[in-house]
């Protein structure tokens, strides 16, 4: 059994690829440069949770995501999870992870990340380099919450997912921030990754209940402010499904970035209801 903070790497051969290694390493390397503006929004967290709790969703969505694209992109993904959307998607230890990049033929490796914007980066794909890599990568963070992890998990097999729907794997890393959310949504795969998360963590079933108020006035669905009594339930569901409790355990910056994330997949999902009565 692999404990948060252990490195665990998952090879598709028995032994250890020095190749991958470094591979990886560079990667990591150049964290910090790609993701300028992402670290710099991780030092102020408040400002993006400002941004998002005020977006409509609805309108972001149609803008960025093509439906069918997104429907290709649900159904391939429940080849890996046929409950996806249907039951809630549960938080996996890292030799669980393990097991279904293996049955992917993905290689994995899980280990804290030491750089110095350390908690900033949650995680990177990547699809194939014709000369290191045969099978796509993935990198998580495991200094972050176990149910951090999970969630940047199931965002990176939604890099994998979209790839095999699209036929297009774009270049280089895929990083994925703390504070990246509000860039996510004006760029089309990384906001199909998301949804496959905001499915997982709220399926229809939990998501009917949830946001039962109705949308808005008129005919044209919207997903802009969210509802106090829908922001109690979902801080609840999150506090007793994932155990992250905000401020009451973590650091303020920490707790105001997962904070962040909660608040953009479930404005993410409620969309996704509103819109497409997913």
């Amino acid at each position: 059994m692999f404990r948060t903070g252990e490195l665990l790497a998952v090879e598709l051969k028995s032994e250890r690829s020095p190749a991958l290694d470094a591979l990886v390493e560079e990667i990591l390397r150049g964290a910090p440069k790609v993701g300028r503006n992402e670290l710099k929004a991780w030092r102020k967290p408040q400002r993006e949770l400002r941004q998002l709790a005020r977006l409509d969703y609805v309108r972001v969505m149609r803008r960025t995501l093509d439906y069918h694209t997104l429907r290709g992109i649900i159904h391939e993904a429940r080849k890996i999870w046929p409950q996806l959307n249907r039951e809630p998607f549960p938080i996996g230890t890292l030799d669980q992870l393990a097991a279904i990049s293996s049955d992917l033929r993905i290689h994995l490796q899980a280990a804290p990340y030491r750089g110095p914007e350390g908690m900033a980066l949650r995680g990177f794909y990547v699809h194939k380099t014709p000369k290191v890599l045969k099978h796509p990568l993935i990198y998580l963070n495991t200094a972050h919450h176990l149910g951090a992890v999970s969630a940047t998990f199931m965002h990176e097999i939604g890099h994998y997912v979209t790839t095999k729907v699209t036929g297009s794997a774009g270049d280089g890393a895929h990083y994925f921030f703390n504070a990246a959310h509000h860039s996510h949504l004006v760029r089309p795969t990384e906001l199909a990754a998301d949804v496959l998360v905001s499915l997982a963590a709220y399926p229809e079933p939990l998501a009917r209940k949830v946001f039962a108020t109705p949308w808005a006035c008129g005919l044209v669905a919207r997903a802009d402010g969210l509802p106090d009594r829908a922001f109690a339930q979902i801080r609840k569901y999150v506090r007793k499904s994932v155990g992250i409790d905000f401020g009451a355990s973590l650091p303020p910056g920490q707790s105001f970035n997962y904070l962040t994330g909660m608040i953009h997949y479930a404005k993410l999902r409620w969309a996704l209801l509103a819109e497409y009565d997913l």
